[in-house]
């Protein structure tokens, strides 16, 4: 039987058994079910079955007054014109499809994370970026992941994380001794000090078209909000948080017009 012509029905909306008695049926112009047994090499039970499902889709019709049932496949060209009124068909609908997809879009999709492992498996995404804005507390983070600071300035040097990334942070001496490091690294880092975060709880990034929360305490969690919409819509709210940060600090070994 040739593989080709059944790849092609198949690539029709032929299941590979109904296209092997199809052209079972072509070769033997009308057969009973032994012989499209015998020639398509399938079972006689499942010729019955496959046989239904062709005669009620119109590709093989059953003979009349015969003392044996036979049957015969219709001309391929049938096939052809099905599958040229199903593309009309579909061109047609089209667009309604096309305002499906985008009705999605609208819909944000929310991943959640409550172990260390997820919140650090979104993290390492986040890394990946390329100018990801952050709002984060690092000796917060560094309690909740012991090391997570001497990771991401490792892997930056590497070039494993290469994120232009801009950070926002507490104007604790903790936070900013970890900021001098930043400042050293050969992917350029944007760091501003605010105040007000001083007793803030929660950390905030904006990355791609994702706007990631986090609680780094003693029962961590993450939420991630994937919508284009709602990045837009907080990016502003962020560039006035950075625009009230100070640009530097008086601090030994730390260039204020660096930050």
């Amino acid at each position: 039987m040739d593989n080709d012509l059944l790849k092609l029905l198949e690539q029709s909306g032929f299941t590979e058994k109904e296209a092997r008695v199809y052209l079972a049926l072509l070769e033997l112009g009308q057969g009973t079910v032994t012989e499209i047994s015998q020639l398509a090499e399938l079972k006689r039970p499942i010729i019955y079955v496959i046989l239904e499902g062709l005669i009620k889709r119109g590709y093989v019709s059953e003979l009349p007054d015969k003392k044996i049932n036979s049957y015969q496949a219709i001309d391929p060209s049938a096939i052809l014109n099905q599958l040229k009124i199903t593309a009309k068909n579909f061109s047609e609908m089209l667009p309604i499809f096309r305002s499906l997809r985008n009705k999605g879009k609208k819909q944000p999709k929310i991943t959640y994370g409550e172990t260390k492992e997820g919140i650090w498996n979104i993290y390492e995404e986040m890394n990946r970026s390329e100018r990801p804005f952050f709002i984060s507390n690092y000796i917060r983070m560094e309690k909740c992941f012991p090391g997570s600071v001497e990771k991401w300035i490792n892997n930056v040097q590497k070039g494993i994380y290469r994120p232009a990334a801009r950070h926002l942070i507490p104007s604790d001496a903790e936070n900013k001794k970890i900021a001098e490091r930043f400042l050293q690294l050969p992917v350029k880092q944007e760091i501003r000090i605010l105040e007000e975060l001083n007793g803030s709880q929660m950390d905030f990034a904006l990355y791609e078209n994702k706007l990631a929360i986090t609680l780094l305490e003693d029962k961590p969690f993450i939420v991630v909000i994937e919508s284009e919409e709602l990045v837009k819509s907080m990016r502003p709210i962020f560039e006035l948080a950075w625009g009230k940060a100070r640009v530097g600090w008086k601090a030994p070994g730390i260039n204020p017009r660096a930050l």
